[in-house]
């Protein structure tokens, strides 16, 4: 069997695309089209289009009809990445945990994170249960401004975050996440049934839509009881 010693050609030039977006090399938002880039880099414009599959698939931009290739710069800005699609239920469902999901009312809260400027925020709680246990805890954010100005506090939320985004025509492509240990209130210890000052597992992330606008912030706390937060790392060397 024939054993590839270099990358293949689109992997080259999405490496090559990306090498210049990180150098802002592009002036506008958007990648130049597929037409300039195939001039620009010398190739044909079937390895672009594979090129640029490559860098959505990675998140680094985002394709859209009508609005281009946008570049991420939140994920570009992003140096030490762990990819990961994590699904809390069946992480619970795959052991042997029957799972539910719990919401409290909304509320209005103005505040500051680390990564935002001020504003104001809708809020509310998901409580996230592996049989009557609550396995994680999670504070959600939205700018009031994503949300029409006549949205009721009242409205009573029973679907999940991105399904109820997705109501008022927010749709999120990628987060930002931020791993944060942290020794557990008296408050949350009695939510988890755990001893106070333990220390458990929380993230920081930080909710983009195609466009690359902040739409959401959520703060995430992990029962240590029912979440041993693991990752399989596979490790591919160049051959």
């Amino acid at each position: 069997m024939k054993v590839l010693k270099n990358p293949p050609l689109y992997k080259k030039v999405a490496g090559a695309i990306l090498d210049r977006i990180q150098k802002r090399d592009f002036d506008s938002p958007t990648l130049p089209s597929e037409e300039s880039l195939s001039d620009l880099l010398g190739t044909s414009k079937h390895t672009i289009r594979e090129a640029l599959a490559e860098l959505a698939s990675l998140s680094y931009i985002s394709r859209r009809h009508g609005h281009g290739n946008v570049i991420l710069n939140s994920v570009i800005d992003t140096t030490f990445r762990i990819d990961a699609n994590m699904n809390f239920f069946k992480i619970l469902e795959q052991a042997g945990h029957e799972t539910s999901i719990e919401y409290t009312n909304l509320r209005m809260e103005n505040r500051q994170f680390t990564s935002c400027s001020e504003e104001d925020y809708y809020f509310y709680n998901e409580i996230v249960k592996g049989d009557d246990k609550v396995a994680s805890f999670h504070d959600i954010y939205i700018p009031v401004r994503l949300l029409p100005s006549n949205f009721n506090l009242d409205t009573k939320l029973d679907k999940g975050l991105f399904d109820f985004l997705a109501t008022y025509g927010v749709y999120s492509l990628h987060s930002i996440v931020e791993f944060i240990p942290e020794i557990v209130d008296d408050t949350t210890a009695q939510l988890f049934s755990i001893e106070p000052n333990t220390p458990i597992n929380t993230w920081e992330e930080y909710i983009y839509d195609q466009e690359d606008r902040l739409v959401c912030i959520t703060k995430i706390r992990f029962n240590p009881e029912l979440f041993k937060l693991r990752m399989v790392r596979k490790d591919f060397k160049t051959i």
